[in-house]
């Protein structure tokens, strides 16, 4: 595998992360394909294509606006590639300082396709990662 395509990933997924926290939903979208699909972290359904994306975007930097000052640190993601797709796995730990506070540790895979020479985001998932296994009452 090439260091390049990995570089290459690892630029394109602090690039997303950047404009999220900069207010600039437009950032990610650069790296999205139209028929991209979305899990994210704190919205329970699938987001599907560009005119879902920008609605989510919407109500992303809304409920951003009404929290503090948003910190956060990705760690390396581990990168595999075959041929014209690549896949990302990482850690993203976020914090909002208050007003509505709250922090958390995220599982993220970004799956990718390599389209007229560029690499395009077509699915973004993100989960919480769980603290435990849950207590059997039984």
């Amino acid at each position: 595998m090439s260091e390049d395509v990995v570089t290459e990933v690892t630029e394109i997924i602090q690039g997303m992360f950047d404009a999220f926290a900069n207010h600039t939903p437009g950032g990610i979208e650069d790296h999205m394909d139209p028929d991209a699909t979305v899990w994210d972290v704190f919205t329970p359904h699938l987001i599907r294509g560009t005119a879902e994306r920008n609605k989510f975007h919407s109500d992303d930097q809304e409920q951003m606006q009404q929290r503090g000052e948003l910190t956060f640190n990705i760690d390396d993601p581990v990168v595999d590639v075959w041929g014209n797709t690549a896949l990302a796995r990482y850690y993203l730990t976020f914090k909002y300082e208050p007003p509505n506070a709250t922090e958390g540790r995220v599982r993220i895979s970004n799956v990718f396709i390599k389209k007229d020479g560029h690499w395009k985001i077509v699915h973004h998932h993100e989960g919480m990662v769980p603290t435990g296994v849950p207590p059997i009452n039984e």
